[in-house]
């Protein structure tokens, strides 16, 4: 019994010897090939090292060792220099690369690599930019994903990949300072087959029904702002990308923020419970041929805006209308819709002089946006926005745009209804902002339509609204300012219809402030209806019109006089 026992432990011994053994000369094989196939790449501007492999039988893997994918000293002077022709270089390095359960029957028998898990540990990857525009007129390369070509192998398939503390860096080569890094991210991602559709051609296919990742967040000390997703999951079968709880979060205080800029720069605090992008074009995104998608859903969005108003603005910006920024973007886009339900928007102003906040509200914010294009076919149809919300929380308002897309046409077009309401609602807008506090008075109605371009809005209000009563308080006080108060009360229009039961429809007039946007032109049209409605003085369409004949009347006297 003892020599059977040990003729058994001899044979147990020498087989892990022979594995041992199998694997220390695989080892030295894929070194040697590796090796080899490192001193045949040529790679434009690039240089490309492996520190050591190492193969185990026992396991079925193979570890890469210390992988160094970077530019060569001589693109960097280039680069540094703009002489290369692009405006960044790529780096990458990776401490361990590992490939684990390799199939070895369907590599050995089928030409087809199989591998349960790749496992990537800390991925660096640095993005090396001179910062300077750089005209090129070489077509970008695009990978063919329906069409892969591969020889030597029938086919391939990579279950799962793991990638732990993967870090991005942007660096700046004229200074060598990081521009942005983030925290070290880890997750797991799906992986992908290769299906073989003639020889040596292949098409990318994913494993599984769907693709995930979770628990992302890239902080941006720079900005001073954070970026994070819950879970982000690709549904192949369905055809559908779903992000839960997206967040762009300040790092800091917003007063803090806002008082580390120049000039009144919007502090934004953004949050998406869930978005869902349908019949997204994934081939395309790739092959960046352009972004292409049947609708994107959000649901359960807040978004809080705050601005330091006691900060100067910047005049030499120039902001852009949205329906301008689609014709002028170079990157093929086509969303035919973007919905947004059970959402809300805060609105904040921090104005001089004033202690208490100025502030907006939207609950229960809807929006319809359809066909958002840059693609010139597609921009023949105007973008046409429809908005639903309860303003201030209470009243319900609609709002309706058009804004063509076509070349040459900067004009648009906007209409709204704010329904009955009293205007006490409004005092946490108005007391900040005109140190006005209404004590009665009811909405019950308001509609307007308007036309803007870059340069001027114009436009008819018809508010309907009953007693109104305020009361003025002195600039930085909280104390009633009683004269006013009383001028107020007793100059301005209390009633529409007034005492002759005639409604008064207001013309709305505007003249864009070029280095304010899109919100400002919208909100300070309506705000001229508005004044123009109550003001003792404020223009009405009859007035307008009055106004048109009597000029009408002294041009024919002057044409007269001239014959």
């Amino acid at each position: 019994m003892k020599k059977k026992y040990k003729i058994a432990a001899g044979i147990i011994l020498g087989l892990a010897l022979l594995v041992l053994l199998a694997s220390v000369i695989v080892s030295r094989i894929i070194s040697s090939k590796v090796t080899e196939l490192l001193k045949e790449q040529h790679i434009e501007n690039l240089h490309l090292s492996i520190e050591s492999t190492k193969f185990s039988l026992f396991d079925r893997s193979l570890v890469f060792s210390e992988i160094h994918l970077g530019p060569t000293d001589s693109s960097m002077i280039k680069l540094k220099n703009n002489e290369l022709g692009k405006q960044s270089l790529q780096k990458l390095s990776i401490s361990r690369l590992k490939l684990r359960g390799i199939q070895l029957s369907p590599l050995l028998f089928n030409k087809k690599l199989k591998i349960n898990k790749i496992i990537i540990d800390d991925p660096l990857y640095q993005q090396i930019s001179n910062g300077k525009k750089q005209a090129s007129n070489t077509k970008k390369e695009s990978i063919e994903f329906d069409s892969i070509h591969l020889e030597k192998l029938e086919g391939f398939q990579l279950d799962l990949v793991k990638i732990t503390n993967l870090k991005v860096q942007l660096i700046d080569i004229n200074t060598n300072k990081i521009t942005f890094e983030n925290k070290p991210l880890n997750f797991e991602v799906t992986g992908f087959k290769l299906e073989e559709l003639s020889e040596n051609y292949f098409k990318l296919l994913p494993v599984s029904e769907s693709f995930e990742m979770t628990r992302i967040k890239v902080d941006f000390p720079n900005i001073k702002y954070s970026f994070s997703i819950d879970a982000l999951k690709y549904h192949f079968g369905e055809d559908h990308l779903q992000i839960n709880n997206l967040k762009y979060k300040p790092l800091v205080n917003k007063l803090t923020l806002a008082n580390s800029y120049v000039y009144n720069t919007e502090v934004y605090d953004i949050s998406i419970k869930e978005l869902k992008i349908y019949n997204f074009d994934l081939e395309k995104a790739f092959e960046k041929k352009g972004l292409f998608m049947d609708s994107i859903k959000m649901s359960k969005m807040s978004v809080e805006i705050f601005k330091d108003k006691r900060k100067p603005f910047d005049l030499n910006k120039r902001p852009k209308f949205p329906h301008q920024l689609l014709k002028e973007m170079k990157m093929p886009l086509l969303i035919h819709k973007v919905s947004l339900d059970k959402s809300e928007l805060v609105y904040e102003e921090k104005l001089e002089n004033r202690d208490i906040l100025m502030k907006a509200t939207m609950k229960d914010l809807n929006i319809n946006i359809f066909n958002v294009s840059s693609i010139k076919k597609y921009r023949e149809v105007p973008m046409k926005i429809d908005l639903s919300s309860k303003f201030m929380g209470k009243a319900d308002l609609h709002v309706d745009m058009l804004l063509p897309l076509t070349n040459n046409q900067d004009t648009f077009y906007f209409s709204g209804y704010l329904g009955p309401s009293s205007m006490t609602f409004y005092d946490s807008a108005i007391i900040p902002a005109l140190g006005l506090k209404v004590l009665n008075g009811r909405i019950e109605s308001l509609s307007f339509q308007a036309t803007a371009d870059n340069y001027n809005s114009h436009g008819t209000m018809k508010l309907k609204y009953y007693d109104l009563e305020a009361e003025v308080f002195k600039p930085k006080k909280t104390e009633k300012n009683g004269f006013l108060s009383w001028s107020v009360n007793n100059l301005i229009h209390k009633s529409n219809p007034g005492n002759n039961g005639e409604l008064r429809e207001a013309t709305m007039n505007f003249d864009r402030v070029l280095y304010k946007g899109f919100g400002n032109i919208l909100w300070k049209t309506v705000q001229s209806g508005i004044v123009n409605t109550i003001a003792p003085f404020g223009m009405t369409t009859e007035k307008e019109a009055k106004k048109k004949k009597r000029q009408l009347k002294r041009k024919e006297r002057r044409q007269k006089k001239n014959n």
